[in-house]
């Protein structure tokens, strides 16, 4: 017993008089690496349909919808790097197929900044830039649609009209026929 208090006293000794240095430099190197990382998030907002799937499925509410100036998507999403958890049921909730539009692109992502403050956290963000000529594009593609639906309707309801004047001319021409016949 005598023996293994000296053995810890002359290891506390040690330790005081040779101060350990770190192995590992972590402002460079990550300190932890998780086996279940998936990889920071890419967002395409070509293909992206504006659900909010990945928004309510997230477990820790890292996902915003950013709104467009569109019918369809009429949002967006982007992600909060300081908060997420890196669980990819973003990606796997995802209903655009053959391509998900929100996925986890693998690799290492080191969240050291400069300074660690919350302000630096909002830094930590996966920001959709939609450019301004795709958007212009698509509310071309909008205005035409409607165009050409307004133009199927009005078509419809002229041939309907057409189609019940037919008919209540058939009509009068049969009642007629059948007065005809009843004075003869």
């Amino acid at each position: 017993m005598l023996f293994q208090m000296s053995e810890k006293i002359i290891r506390v000794l040690k330790g005081v008089k040779e101060p350990r240095r770190a192995i590992v430099d972590v402002s460079k190197e990550p300190a932890h690496k998780s086996a279940i990382f998936r990889g920071r998030h890419e967002v395409r907002y070509d293909i992206c349909t504006g659900c909010d799937a990945c928004n309510k499925i997230c477990p820790v509410d890292a996902i915003i919808m950013k709104p467009l100036p569109l019918k369809r998507p009429n949002k967006i999403p982007e992600v909060s790097l300081g908060i997420c958890i890196f669980c990819g049921l973003c990606e796997d909730v995802c209903p655009t197929k053959p391509e998900k539009a929100i996925k986890l692109s693998g690799g290492d992502v080191s969240m050291v900044n400069s300074d660690g403050t919350e302000k630096a956290l909002d830094d930590f963000w996966v920001r959709v830039d939609v450019p301004e000529e795709w958007i212009e594009a698509k509310k071309k593609e909008e205005e035409e649609k409607a165009r050409k639906k307004k133009e199927m309707m009005a078509k419809k309801k002229a041939e309907a009209e057409a189609k019940k004047k037919a008919e209540e001319a058939a009509k009068k021409k049969a009642e007629s026929e059948a007065e005809k016949g009843e004075e003869k």
